[in-house]
């Protein structure tokens, strides 16, 4: 699933911060790893730059697979420069070359100022079809020199198909990274009527929706299991996006693999608003997979 990595950079170094993951993805898959960066410019000086530059990152990303003991002449690092408007062309350029996966950095909520999606990364994950990684925050030190960035997968679940979209995506990833899957559920609390003596109603979780939300991730942990992967599964009681967020940042979550829907092209493409609230907190890596939605009339 993740033969091909795409990795859109512009020469800044928050764009550099994806460049473990890549590397460990990579190191693990086997995969070809195409980097590019977009130009708007028509000046030849200008291609020549970003040519320079992504001929330096890839003499890095070839010394980082070393490390993984992944032999020079088995390392398929490419480089593109390509022209024209970054979103569309890094998109165009995706389905051209098949990519299985794009890994694109963004700042997260711990970074100076307001928290936002960089314009390119958010018009990405807006129209891609294809699974995008998105990474906010520069990885430990400690955890780069131990080669194990990816040891725990959230997958938040609602019990829906499109909710289990991006189960695929984090089972291929856990595999041959040896990372835990846990499937995490949160359900809304319901209000009880207050005694007499008790000015305002308690709100408490509905045991019968605790025990569904128990019951369907187990079954879908059990079939996980059969398959070899390292399964938990979690269910909290409160708004899914700060339940969701809360954990991954209690329980040192290193990505978190999130579905979402919506209609191809950039700027009609809208977020599940689980997912959308997610992204727009929190510092944990996020792999959004696009649900297939039915078609019409079934």
């Amino acid at each position: 699933m993740y033969e091909r990595l795409l990795v859109p950079l512009d020469g800044s170094l928050v764009a550099g911060i994806v460049l473990p993951y890549v590397v460990e993805i990579a190191a693990r898959f086997n995969s070809e790893i195409v980097l590019v960066s977009v130009s708007e410019s028509k000046a030849p000086d200008v291609d020549y730059l970003y040519r320079s530059y992504l001929e330096h990152v890839s003499e890095e990303t070839r010394s980082r697979l070393r490390l993984f003991q992944v032999e020079e002449s088995e390392a398929a690092v490419h480089e593109h420069v390509l022209r024209g408007h970054p979103p569309s062309e890094i998109l165009r350029y995706a389905d051209e070359v098949d990519a299985g996966l794009i890994i694109i950095a963004s700042r997260g909520a711990a970074s100076g100022g307001p928290w936002l999606l960089g314009d390119v990364a958010a018009k990405i994950l807006r129209a891609s079809t294809r699974p995008v990684l998105l990474v906010r925050t520069p990885a430990r030190a400690e955890v780069i020199q131990q080669r194990s960035l990816i040891k725990k997968i959230l997958v938040p679940l609602d019990g829906s198909r499109i909710g289990e979209a991006a189960l695929p995506a984090a089972e291929a990833m856990a595999k041959p990274l040896g990372a835990e899957l846990v499937l995490f559920q949160s359900v809304e609390a319901v209000f009880q009527a207050a005694p007499y003596n008790v000015a305002f109603p308690r709100q408490t979780p509905d045991e019968r929706v605790q025990g569904e939300a128990h019951a369907y991730l187990n079954g879908v942990s059990k079939l996980l299991r059969e398959h070899g992967l390292v399964v938990s599964t979690v269910v909290e009681t409160g708004p899914a996006p700060e339940r969701i967020i809360d954990y991954a940042k209690a329980n040192a979550i290193d990505v978190i693999a999130m579905s979402t829907h919506g209609r191809s092209g950039i700027g009609r493409w809208v977020f599940g608003s689980v997912t959308d609230k997610v992204l727009h907190a929190g510092d944990t890596a996020v792999l959004v997979v696009r649900a297939v939605q039915p078609a019409r009339g079934r």
